[in-house]
């Protein structure tokens, strides 16, 4: 199980749009900046984070991005970025745990997707 950068990455994206004043949006140029990730990598995340309806986008001159959800959780934007988390590619199946160290493996798993998924990263107001 591990976070790929573009996870990583994507997290503190969201993190710096949550933390804009309400009704304030920012350019991608300035949330790389902030965040320290290449424009062009920024771009990637935030247009996958735009399709997958976390994050709002802008055109125009005054354009730019905004946190489209009062509240989203870090397993959401790890899913939208690189899939399902898994300890170990034999879990990928739904396939029953084989001894009692599969069973313990897969209970970790769970347990981490599920702190995951009440780790909520909350839009400023």
């Amino acid at each position: 199980m591990k976070l790929i950068q573009e996870s990583m990455n994507g997290i503190r994206l969201v993190k710096y749009l949550a933390n804009l004043k309400k009704g304030e949006i920012a350019n991608a140029k300035d949330i790389s900046r902030e965040v320290g990730v290449p424009v062009k990598f920024a771009l990637k995340i935030l247009r996958i984070l735009r399709k997958n309806k976390i994050i709002e986008s802008y055109r125009g001159i005054t354009g730019g991005y905004e946190l489209r959800k009062e509240e989203v959780s870090v397993y959401e934007i790890i899913k939208v970025l690189q899939g399902d988390l898994y300890i170990s590619n034999d879990f990928k199946e739904k396939k029953e745990p084989i001894d009692e160290i599969d069973i313990e493996l897969k209970k970790i798993q769970e347990d981490v997707i599920v702190k995951l998924k009440h780790l909520k990263i909350q839009k400023k107001l």
